[in-house]
């Protein structure tokens, strides 16, 4: 008498070839996961940060990235990133540098932009009040 083929064995041949591949692929995995670190943009370096980011719309936002010497503020779209200013200026980039390390708490994108916009009154500005800046 003619009978078919085991499909019995034979599901048990394809469970145990699947479990030789996911232990090879946990085993790569485990080899190479101190080695390869995720990094934002493929750099190891930390030369560049993005400081605050902020939406201001759909798919559009404006976002504050440090960089060695300056800081940029950038406007981002769904197709582009268009370059709105850049801080130089070496009193403001420590300000917001100490800021930053001192405070826990980052300040909020409306406090820099106010202290940025209107530097004679930055001493002055009020962070809890309706990004009103009152020159005291």
């Amino acid at each position: 008498m003619n009978t078919g083929p085991d499909l019995t064995m034979a599901a048990i041949k394809m469970i145990m070839a699947l479990g030789v591949v996911l232990l090879m692929v946990w085993g790569l995995y485990r080899l190479t996961k101190g080695k390869l670190a995720m990094h934002p943009g493929g750099s190891r370096g930390m030369m560049m940060q993005v400081m605050e980011s902020q939406y201001v719309g759909v798919k559009k936002s404006i976002a504050m990235v440090k960089i060695p010497g300056s800081v940029l503020v950038l406007g981002v779209g769904a197709d582009s990133v268009n370059l709105l200013t850049q801080i130089d200026d070496p009193e403001v980039l420590q300000e917001i540098v100490t800021e930053s390390r001192n405070d826990r708490r980052a300040a909020s994108f409306k406090e820099h932009l106010q202290r940025l916009t209107n530097p004679k009154t930055r001493e002055h500005a009020n962070p809890e009040s309706d990004g009103v800046v009152s020159p005291s």
